[in-house]
This record gives C-alpha cells, structure tokens and sequence, in this order.
C-alpha cells in the first residue's frame, strides 16, 4: 500500500481554535496540517466494537475531528444511535451506518479524508488488500496489530517512547493495551539499559479487551467471581510486539514471558514488569529516573513512593499511572502500570496520534482525568 505523503486535506468546521500548549501539552507541526478551526473528516471502520464506539465518543468531543462515516457490515443502513448506543443522537447529527463496501465510493466523493480502522486483527488488512482504491486515503490508524511491525509504511504510534518517529506520518500502527501498558512501565529503564535479562509481565485485563462478539470465556457466569489466566508463556500475540519494543529502547534483544488474566471488570489493565538489573538500583534512584523521564508526559502519571496503580483511578481516561521500587537488594525492577484499555490502551491512543499526525497539541481533545466512581 502507497502512503500518500503529508495530511488530509479538510473542510472548515464550527469548532474553536486550538489551545496554545502548556507544559502538558506536546504538538509537533507536519506539512498542510489542519488550520485551527478546520476538521478532519474520520470515516470510522468498525464503529460497533467497543474500541469504534470509544473513538467515536472521544471525537464527538474533539473540535478538531468530525465523524464523516460509520461503517459496520451488521449495522449498515442502520441510525447511528443503533450501533453507539451510548450517544445522544439529538446532539451529533451522525450519519447512519454504511458497509465497507461502500467505503471505496466515499473516498471518491471526498466524503472523508482519515481513515480509523478498529477492526479484528487481519481483518483491516484484507479489506485494504480487496479494495486497493482506500491506499488513496490521506491519513489512515490502524488499532490492529496488522502493522504494528512496520509493514507498508506504517509507523509505530507510541507517542511517549517515539514521538520523534510520528512527526509527518500518515500511516499509523496503533500499538496493543498490553504491550502500551509493558512499554510505558519499563521505558526508562530500558532507555537507560539497565536490565539484565528477561523480562516477566504478569496483568489483570477487563473483559471488553477481548472484543464485543459474545464468547463463552467472557460470558458474565464465566467470569463473575473470579479470575483466571490464558495464553500463558511467550504464545500470547502481544509478546512479539512487547519484544518488539523493548529491543528497539535498549538496543539488545530482551525475552519476554507473559501471564495476562482476564478480571470480572468491563475494562482497564493492571500490570506488573519483574526484570533482573545489571547493577544493584536502590527504590529511590529508580523512581527519580521514572519521574524524571516522564517528566512534562501529559498522559503519564509516576506516582509518589509508597502508591501504587489502580484501574479504576484511570477509568475513562488517556493517561496511564505507574510505580516503580527495586528489590531483592536492589538487583530487580519492580514496575507497575494502570490504564484504561479502550482508551491509552486503543481509541485514545489512536486520537493521540492523529493530533500529533495532524500538528494539532498532542493532549488535544482527551481525557485526562479518570472517572474511578
């Protein structure tokens, strides 16, 4: 697939200008980016699931974004508030539900100029490859793990570890919850290559991570009471992409093992990273260098020594929270993570990128604020 160089072209909305950016809030300026006032128009693939509906009601709050189409094969022809019901359609204006077959024909009539794909893995990719007229879509974010490897032209869209990479793409892989939450929980540590070995991630996981189609393992009796482990080792799909990463920051390889266990939680992630250190870390000099990297992070929250991550503090919101000690005489990481996994974890992530993408401020339109009642 070609990757079209620079943004979208867009049409003026009534939306206000952009903030001037604060100390929290990053903007890296690409080529024709948006004026402030001006839209991108998003067609949304897979508005049903729950990381399209997410998406769809963080952008109903964005001034920069407008929902130009919804597109959902079992909803098609179908009013917006059918598939989302969590918005009001008296207050949107959202257009009903169209198939994917009719995305191609939009495209033609300049009805959308972004492109947000929150479709199973695979499935983004066979749509691309069926319909090869949507390479012509100026911006495209891709929540699948279909390219989180690099392939056609898609760059990797963590903003907190390579921002750098992001300035003036317009092919963007969203990376997964897990290997976000692994990521942000080791990044100074790696940076820093302070690790020795392998690395243990073990992480309690809601229910809607594993999609909206209705299963016996995330049945409400299934999972009402307890918890339970799955995909346990290195077979899980996330751990190339944890590997992935963690060999870019440090440099050399780092194996990963991987115990993820799904919770009676509708969402959020709570994760803990073990790995051994190179040199003896005392808890103190390991939470300076935390609070130090992400320092200015306005979606990283270090907590205070003594505190630690929960996943409902950020509930509904973009940031993720994280806490950090040594052990075993200073010679282990202990690193902790909490995020939302339909929001940091997947659609606010995605709209992260696309202000970066579009020179908008990075924090732009998200939530930063959890909802833990």
């Amino acid at each position: 697939m070609s990757a079209p160089v620079g943004a979208p072209a867009v049409k003026p909305a009534a939306g206000p200008a952009a903030p001037a950016a604060g100390p929290l809030a990053h903007a890296s300026p690409v080529p024709h980016a948006p004026a402030a006032g001006r839209a991108a128009r998003v067609a949304v693939l897979g508005a049903s699931g729950y990381s399209g509906h997410e998406f769809v009601r963080l952008a109903l709050g964005h001034p920069g974004v407008s929902i130009a189409a919804l597109v959902s094969r079992e909803h098609a022809g179908r009013p917006a508030s059918e598939l989302l019901p969590g918005v009001d359609p008296r207050l949107n204006g959202l257009p009903p539900a169209v198939a994917p077959e009719a995305l191609p024909g939009l495209l033609a009539q300049g009805a959308f100029d972004t492109l947000v794909a929150c479709l199973p893995h695979g499935a983004w990719k066979a749509l691309a490859a069926a319909a090869p007229a949507l390479a012509e879509v100026p911006v495209i974010v891709d929540l699948s793990s279909d390219h989180r490897d690099g392939s056609g032209g898609y760059r990797y869209g963590l903003p907190e570890a390579f921002r750098d990479s992001l300035a003036g793409a317009t092919r963007i892989a969203n990376p997964g919850c897990y290997p976000t939450a692994a990521t942000l929980a080791l990044l100074p540590a790696l940076e820093r290559a302070w690790l020795a070995g392998p690395v243990t991630v073990t992480a309690l996981s809601g229910v809607s991570g594993a999609g909206r189609a209705p299963g016996l393992r995330t049945s409400f009796v299934e999972l009402d009471g307890g918890a339970a482990f799955y995909k346990v080792g290195e077979v899980h799909q996330h751990v190339p992409e944890m590997a992935r990463n963690f060999g870019r920051l440090s440099g050399a390889p780092v194996p990963v093992a991987f115990a993820p266990q799904l919770a009676p939680m509708a969402r959020g992630i709570l994760m803990t990273c073990i790995a051994p250190l190179a040199e003896p870390r005392t808890p103190e000099e390991a939470h300076e260098a935390y609070a130090g990297r992400f320092a200015g992070e306005p979606f990283v929250r270090v907590l205070e020594a003594g505190a630690w991550p929960e996943t409902r503090l950020v509930k509904a919101s973009n940031r993720c929270d994280l806490a950090v000690t040594t052990v075993h005489g200073g010679r282990t990481l202990l690193a902790t993570a909490a995020l939302d996994n339909l929001v940091k974890g997947a659609a606010g992530q995605a709209l992260q990128n696309l202000n970066l993408v579009l020179g908008w401020p990075e924090s732009w339109g998200l939530p930063v604020h959890g909802q833990p009642w």
